[in-house]
């Protein structure tokens, strides 16, 4: 890679570093793409260089979340079993969702998926992480006898993140008012007994 692709690189990266940090502090929608500009120490011309809108900034950052959820199968928890290593890992969502994310940008990020049907659905993508981790959980509980083989991963997988976004989305309906940690450990825990294999 030249010198010129390598700054555009580093560019491109700053800018959505930059975006991310003003929009959990401010709120997606009180931040302009001049304030990105000017944080990112950057020109109207490299921002638009990169991105044609303020709202094609969601994509992009969509692996960087991603990376928090590698980050949870790198740790040497101990467990008692799979079903509590996913619970674990659900919990570790919805913290992110809380803490890291924000109700303002969680609810654009969603709205930009469900406004434009012609959009990239990123949130679904089988390749991301998130469905990365799950797979393997799933799979490790199977092969240790602890979740029912009636379903396949795949169709366990569809069911659990669907439960997830469900309460996502809802905690983005109902503006925040209830603490999306305990409410949706509790529906998870739920949803968790139904495939966990009965001894």
């Amino acid at each position: 890679m030249n010198k010129r692709k390598m700054q555009a690189k580093q560019t491109k990266k700053r800018i959505i570093d930059c975006a991310r940090e003003l929009f959990v502090e401010n709120g997606y929608y009180k931040v302009t793409v001049e304030d990105i500009i000017k944080k990112a120490n950057s020109s109207k011309g490299g921002f638009y260089t990169h991105f044609k809108t303020k709202e094609e900034l969601i994509i992009h950052m969509v692996p960087m979340v991603d990376e928090a959820y590698a980050e949870f199968s790198k740790s040497n928890k101990e467990y008692e079993d799979t079903i509590d290593k996913i619970s674990s890992f659900i919990n570790y969502v919805f913290v992110i969702m809380e803490k890291d994310i924000g109700l303002e940008f969680i609810s654009a990020i969603y709205s930009s998926q469900i406004r434009d049907l012609t959009s990239q659905s990123f949130l679904i993508e089988s390749d991301r992480m998130f469905y990365h981790v799950f797979n393997d959980l799933i799979e490790e509980g199977q092969r240790k006898g602890e979740i029912t083989k009636d379903l396949s991963v795949k169709e366990i997988i569809s069911i659990i993140t669907t439960c997830i976004r469900g309460v996502i989305y809802d905690w983005c309906l109902q503006k925040g008012s209830f603490d999306i940690v305990s409410y949706g450990n509790n529906l998870i825990s739920m949803m968790l007994n139904q495939i966990k294999l009965q001894k």
